[in-house]
């Protein structure tokens, strides 16, 4: 399709442009917690456990919000979070200025924080259905990951420019100002007159028959259960770069935060690279095989790295095998998101997009805590150095998405419904 016809669709415009905002104001909400606590605290642990609780509660309460967001407005669930999001900063601010901030209050701001995004997620993910036909998804989903991607690189960007040059205060004044903004426009999309009149009114036996409808769309059908495993092993594998990025630094390469930088910055061009790959990909090499190479790929640059830090001895040589090295896995990452992103908007149906969305977000998100723990085992009863451990780590992965491409991708036999698809989200 043409893109200028995509960007005449002015709902999807709206859309894209209140995403935008949107993970900008995640950005900067981001740092500025973590600023927050820190000063409060001078405690990394304090850090540990603010990170903690927000995944914790996360994957725990989104399964249970999906049957609720299914039978809401998604329009008005998606306006009311952004203004709740407002209102909790401006609490956050006032608290500040009235120095009755503290740690407690922080836990309390990140619970809230995550209940408010259970309801955005798949609300989020279920109104692309209501502004994109079909014949347009590719590259709306392409597009929409894309300039996502774009916003996180530039806020948390400009997040330090900000907070340093204008402090705590405005800060977060700036972040009120972008939620409501992204609030506004929201306001202007046109949804269905059918969508436009739906209620919030689920309650006692008509949620749990809800709840337990979306757990059997998942589990009831052998090909999303094999497409919810890829999803897992994809999070999976990506969870020793992104928790050891530091150890990465400092002991593979002897470096600092300027490292952590390249090594971040270069994967996240590379994903947007990906991204828009795949809208201008053929149509018949979009297919599961692309997952598996894209995955190989990702085991690949785990062993790179190490024989980069092993036998690379030249500082500058090393920084540029390493800018090549993640922008390619970023843009493995982008394809393979763009991908499941893609199949999940064209393939799920409107009925149960929001529920199966949720129970996939919690499904996929708590392997992450799961693999960190076990990466802290193995440092903790292993004397081996984390080059070492990179080369296993990638030895593992290409063997595990050689695996997953028999298991998951192999025909489903007669009788298997074959429908529906897994969404995941990075």
């Amino acid at each position: 399709m043409n893109k200028h016809e995509l960007y005449h669709n002015h709902n999807y415009v709206y859309l894209l442009t209140s995403n935008i905002i949107n993970r900008c104001g995640d950005s900067l909400d981001t740092i500025l917690f973590t600023w927050l606590v820190y000063l409060l605290t001078n405690s990394a642990g304090w850090s540990a456990i603010i990170f903690g609780i927000n995944q914790a509660t996360s994957v725990i309460i989104q399964p249970f919000i999906g049957p609720l967001v299914e039978n809401m407005n998604k329009k008005k669930v998606l306006v009311l979070s952004d203004i709740a999001r407002v209102l909790l900063v401006l609490y956050i601010l006032y608290v500040y200025t009235q120095n009755m901030l503290s740690p407690l209050i922080l836990v309390f701001m990140t619970i809230s924080i995550s209940l408010i995004e259970a309801f955005h997620m798949p609300a989020g993910v279920a109104v692309i259905q209501h502004v994109l036909p079909n014949e347009h998804y590719d590259k709306g989903v392409s597009v929409n990951v894309s300039c996502t991607k774009i916003a996180v690189l530039v806020g948390t960007g400009l997040s330090g420019i900000v907070i340093s040059s204008f402090g705590i205060g405005i800060s977060l004044a700036i972040d009120a100002l972008i939620f409501l903004i992204s609030a506004l426009l929201i306001v202007k999309i046109e949804f269905s007159v059918q969508e436009e009149k739906k209620t919030n009114r689920i309650i006692g036996r008509e949620y749990l028959i809800s709840l337990r409808d979306g757990f059997s769309y998942v589990f009831d059908h052998k090909k999303l259960l094999k497409l919810c495993f890829l999803c897992i092993l994809i999070n999976s594998a990506v969870v020793p770069f992104d928790a050891l990025l530091a150890p990465i630094a400092r002991e593979m390469f002897s470096g600092d935060a300027k490292i952590v930088s390249l090594l971040s910055v270069s994967v996240t061009i590379g994903t947007i690279l990906g991204s828009l790959t795949f809208a201008k990909m053929k149509e018949e090499k979009k297919n599961n095989t692309l997952v598996t190479f894209c995955g190989i790929v990702l085991g690949v640059y785990y062993v790179f790295i190490a024989f980069v830090s092993k036998y690379i001895a030249n500082p500058i040589t090393q920084k540029l095998l390493l800018l090549i090295g993640s922008i390619i896995i970023g843009a493995a990452l982008g394809l393979m998101i763009t991908y499941v992103q893609v199949k999940f908007v064209k393939e799920v149906t409107k009925e149960y997009i929001g529920r199966v969305s949720a129970i996939r977000f919690s499904l996929t998100y708590a392997c992450a805590p799961v693999v960190s723990f076990v990466i802290s085992i193995i440092y903790k009863v292993t004397v081996v150095d984390t080059s070492s451990l990179f080369v296993g780590f990638g030895i593992v992965i290409i063997i595990l998405f050689l695996l997953a491409n028999k298991i998951t991708f192999s025909p489903l036999k007669k009788g298997d419904k074959s429908s529906y698809k897994l969404y995941m989200s990075f």
